[in-house]
C-alpha cells in the first residue's frame, strides 16, 4: 500500500509524491508536464530537474521536508496530528496544502480552492499571543507550513483587517511575536530583526518588507511574504532545497569539496536571465549579511526565485545582527574562502570567495564598495535609538575594516 500526494505549483498539477510503506519517498511528474516543458526543465527545484522516470532520491526527500517547520515548532505539529518525528510525508498530508513558494500538496486530485476566514481583532490577537502554542479560529483549522525554528504565524491581510487563510488559502503575511521564554539566548530579537531589515532597505538590497506590530501585550514582528505578490504565488526555494541538502545541514561543514555558494553561483546562477547580474546580487547580499554581523545566514536563510525555470536571488529576510548581540553566534552559516567564524572574516575572504565564483578581483571589490557604502548611507536614514546603537557602531567600524 502506498499513500500519494498531489503535488501542485501555480495552482497546476504537477506530477505525485508517493510514501511507500517501505523506501524512499517518490516523485513522479505528470506525463503532460514533462512534454509540455521539457526533460531537465527545473521547474520545482534546482535539484531535481525534469524528467519521465520516478525519482526515489534524497534529493527529494530533502526539498519536501525543509517546506517544513523545525524544532520544537514542527515537533508541535507531530504531536498535534499523532505523528512519529520525522515523518515528513505525514505531516505534509495535513499542512502542505501552503508552503513556501508556489508549491502546494494535497490529498484530493483536484486543486485547492481556499478561502479567507475573516479574523476580528480579539481573534487575531489570541492566535498571535498564545503562540508558541498554536492555534486557529474556532472551526479552523492549521494547514499552512513554512520552515524555521521560530515561532510564527501566517496570515492574510485584506482591506478590512487579518483573515485566516483556510484549505490553501494564500497567506500574505508572516507573524513572529517576541518569544516569552526568559531564557532565550537574545532578548529582543524580534526588534534587532526589524532594523536590520530595514537598514537593508535604506542601503539599497531587496528585502522583506517588515513593521512591528502589537497583539494585545505581545510585540511582534510582521513581515511581508515576498513570494506573494499581487494576490499571486511566487515559487521560490531555499538554498537547501535547491542543493539538495537536508535541514539539519543547514550550516555548512568545512570538508564539504566546493563552497556552498560557488555551488549556487555556477549552478542555478547559469541559469538566470543575467549570471553576471545574479553574482553581483548574491555578493552584495552575502557582504550586507557578513556587515551586519548575522550569525545566521546558514542554507536556509537565502532564497531563490523561480520563474518558468529562470532563476533569480530572493530578497534578504531572516537577517539580524546577532553576532553583535551575542558573540557565541559567530558562526556565519556559510564559508567564505574556507572561513566561516564571523571574528576572522574579512574583505579578503569575501574577495577570494566571489573569485572562485568567476568574478574578476576588481569586479568584486566594486561591489563590495558599493555595498559599504550602501550602509553607511543607509545608516544615517534609518531609526538608531539606545537598544541598536552599539550595534550600529559594530556594523559601522566592520564597514570600515573591509574596504
Amino acid at each position: 500500500m502506498t499513500d500519494v500526494l498531489n503535488l501542485w505549483l501555480h495552482g497546476e498539477h504537477l506530477g505525485t509524491v508517493q510514501q511507500p510503506r517501505t523506501g524512499r519517498t517518490r516523485l513522479r511528474f505528470s506525463d503532460d508536464v514533462v512534454q509540455q516543458w521539457g526533460i531537465g526543465t527545473r521547474l520545482l527545484s534546482y535539484s531535481l530537474p525534469m524528467t519521465n522516470r520516478r525519482l526515489d532520491t534524497e534529493d527529494v526527500a530533502n526539498f519536501l521536508d525543509n517546506l517544513l517547520p523545525e524544532g520544537a515548532v514542527r515537533a508541535q505539529f507531530e504531536q498535534r496530528y499523532r505523528l512519529r518525528p520525522g515523518d515528513a510525508f505525514g505531516l505534509l498530508t495535513q499542512i502542505g496544502v501552503e508552503c513556501a513558494g508556489a508549491v502546494q500538496l494535497t490529498v484530493d486530485d483536484v486543486p485547492p480552492d481556499g478561502r479567507l476566514v475573516p479574523l476580528t481583532d480579539a481573534e487575531t490577537t489570541r492566535i498571535v499571543t498564545e503562540l508558541p502554542t498554536l492555534s486557529a479560529p474556532e472551526g479552523g483549522t492549521l494547514s499552512a507550513s513554512l520552515g524555521g525554528v521560530q515561532s510564527k504565524v501566517l496570515l492574510t491581510r485584506t482591506d478590512d483587517g487579518w483573515a485566516w487563510p483556510a484549505a490553501g488559502a494564500m497567506s500574505t503575511h508572516i507573524i513572529k511575536p517576541e518569544p516569552t521564554d526568559p531564557h532565550v539566548p537574545i532578548r529582543r530579537i524580534i526588534e534587532y530583526e526589524h532594523w536590520a531589515m530595514s537598514l537593508a532597505a535604506a542601503a539599497g538590497i531587496p528585502a522583506a518588507r517588515t513593521e512591528l506590530m502589537r497583539f494585545g501585550d505581545r510585540l511582534a514582528l510582521v513581515v511581508e511574504r515576498y513570494d506573494r505578490a499581487g494576490g499571486r504565488r511566487l515559487h521560490q526555494e531555499d538554498f537547501a532545497q535547491a542543493l539538495g541538502i537536508r535541514a539539519g545541514d543547514k550550516y555548512e561543514a568545512t570538508d564539504e569539496p566546493a563552497s556552498r555558494l560557488s555551488r549556487i553561483a555556477d549552478g542555478p546562477g547559469l541559469e538566470a536571465q543575467d549570471p553576471a547580474s545574479f553574482r553581483r546580487e548574491l555578493l552584495r547580499l552575502v557582504t550586507f549579511n557578513l556587515l551586519v554581523g548575522n550569525g545566521d545566514a546558514h542554507a536556509k536563510n537565502y532564497s531563490l526565485i523561480l520563474r518558468d525555470g529562470v532563476f533569480e536571488l530572493a530578497p534578504a529576510y531572516d537577517v539580524a545582527p546577532v553576532f553583535y548581540v551575542n558573540p557565541r553566534f559567530s558562526d556565519f552559516g556559510m564559508r567564505l574562502a574556507g572561513q566561516r567564524n564571523l571574528r576572522y572574516l574579512n574583505g579578503t575572504h569575501l574577495l577570494d570567495e566571489a573569485v572562485q565564483w568567476g568574478m574578476s578581483r576588481q569586479q568584486a571589490q566594486d561591489v563590495v564598495a558599493e555595498t559599504v557604502e550602501g550602509v553607511r548611507g543607509g545608516l544615517e536614514r534609518v531609526s538608531i535609538d539606545d537598544l541598536v546603537e552599539p550595534i550600529a557602531d559594530r556594523v559601522l567600524s566592520r564597514a570600515v575594516s573591509l574596504l
